[in-house]
């Protein structure tokens, strides 16, 4: 007996193809592999160009982007003929591959600028800034070779260019332009793009303010600007602006900026009251500035009918220190310091006392002082004085101590005001 063993139909339909059908099937088979070989080794390149050139231009020898990557770090590291020779051959291929690369033609213009050749290199770089804004290599030449003409305006313009397009261009850009701002002719320049407010106006303000060794330059380019737009990072940084200028004693400078922003008002500088234009201010360093202590300090009241504030201080049992502070700018003449209070209880050693300073540049050097103890009910007092061409610009200072109370003093400032005589 036989057995018949039985083949699968589909095994048959295949047995049956003739050869021109594995022909086929094989070459489809091979161009699919490699395709798919090609579209790896292109996969593996496009993502590693960047970071790892040499992986790239292993898989893909002539990926234009891997080429001007790795051209600029040869370029980097050395100029001899025989690297600008590999550079330019490298930027070359890379421009047959892919026409739009800013790089390489960047890299073109190196290689020119390194054989001498300024007016080639220029056109170069003029050419990869139109491909693309964002190469900061090609603007930072650009600025090299303004600033080398003389160009100030052309050099700050790709400043803004470049820190635009790149904020990695801001740790290399922003010590260098704040150390030009000692030159009036940049801040002439540099005052027309600071008035378009571009993104990266509030970072470099910030990053300024804390390096700038003079920021009455900064300020004079905001003045020449003028005001920047009102939203709070913007007050932020025109406050931290005026504590610098304060700190660094420029008052000339600070008393203009002030008056720049929206806002400023004379009447800050020349009033003592305790009024809208004098406490609370949008910019607090032109009012009245309370001083956070922890067992010294006191608090402004809600403004009247009149517009006028009170305050309310305290100092702890044996404490001692500065409530409130404010700058003035009081023109050459006499005058008369005069104060309201009102207490609940009197401390016969709690003391309320005030200081009139002049802030000169060797440093701030005692005007007067007048203090008085606390008593209950209604008291005042009062100080004469004049100011001299020397005293242009004026610190006054209240300070109070609680005393052995174990209560420590309380007392209401109800006015305080330096008037003419």
């Amino acid at each position: 007996m036989s057995i018949e063993r039985k083949v699968p139909s589909r095994f048959a339909t295949l047995g049956a193809r003739p050869p021109s059908f594995w022909i086929k099937f094989v070459a489809i088979l091979v161009a699919a592999t490699y395709l798919a070989w090609l579209s790896f080794i292109n996969a593996v390149a496009n993502t590693t160009w960047e970071r790892s050139p040499d992986t790239a231009l292993y898989y893909v020898p002539d990926h234009p982007l891997a080429l001007s990557r790795k051209a600029d770090e040869l370029f980097a590291q050395r100029q001899d003929p025989a690297t600008l020779a590999k550079v330019e051959a490298m930027a070359k291929q890379s421009l047959r591959g892919g026409a739009l690369n800013p790089v390489a033609i960047r890299l073109l213009g190196y290689v020119a600028d390194a054989r001498g050749d300024t007016k080639k290199a220029r056109d170069l770089m003029l050419l990869s800034q139109k491909v693309s804004r964002r190469d900061l290599g090609t603007q930072l030449w650009l600025i090299e070779d303004a600033v080398a003409r003389n160009d100030k305006r052309a050099a700050l313009n790709h400043y803004d260019i470049a820190m635009r397009a790149t904020p990695s261009s801001f740790p290399i850009l922003f010590p260098t332009l704040t150390g030009a701002l000692g030159d009036p002719d940049v801040r002439i320049a540099l005052a027309p793009i600071v008035r378009q407010a571009p993104v990266w106006l509030p970072a470099y303000l910030g990053d300024a303010i804390n390096g700038i060794e003079n920021p009455a330059n900064l300020a004079d380019v905001l003045v020449k600007a003028g005001r920047l737009p009102d939203e709070e990072n913007y007050r932020n940084i025109s406050n931290a602006l005026l504590g610098q200028l304060a700190a660094k004693n420029k008052f000339p400078a600070f008393r203009q900026y002030y008056l720049s922003l929206k806002g400023g008002n004379k009447a800050a500088f020349q009033s003592a009251s305790l009024t809208r234009a004098t406490v609370n201010l949008a910019h607090p360093a032109a009012g009245w500035q309370a001083i956070e202590n922890v067992g010294v300090g006191g608090v402004f009241s809600q403004p009247d009918a009149g517009g006028r504030f009170s305050l309310a201080a305290f100092a702890g049992s044996g404490e001692r220190g500065e409530v409130m502070r404010k700058l003035l700018f009081l023109e050459p003449g006499s005058y008369r310091f005069q104060a309201q209070y009102a207490a609940l209880d009197a401390v016969s050693d709690a003391e309320i006392r005030w200081d009139m300073q002049c802030i000169t540049p060797a440093g701030n050097v005692g005007k007067w002082f007048a203090a008085t103890s606390v008593r209950a009910g209604d008291f005042a007092h009062m100080q004469d004085f004049t100011v001299g061409s020397d005293c242009r610009t004026q610190l006054l200072i209240l300070q109070a101590a609680g005393g052995s109370s174990q209560l420590g003093a309380k007392f209401t400032l109800r006015s305080v005001d330096v008037v003419p005589k």
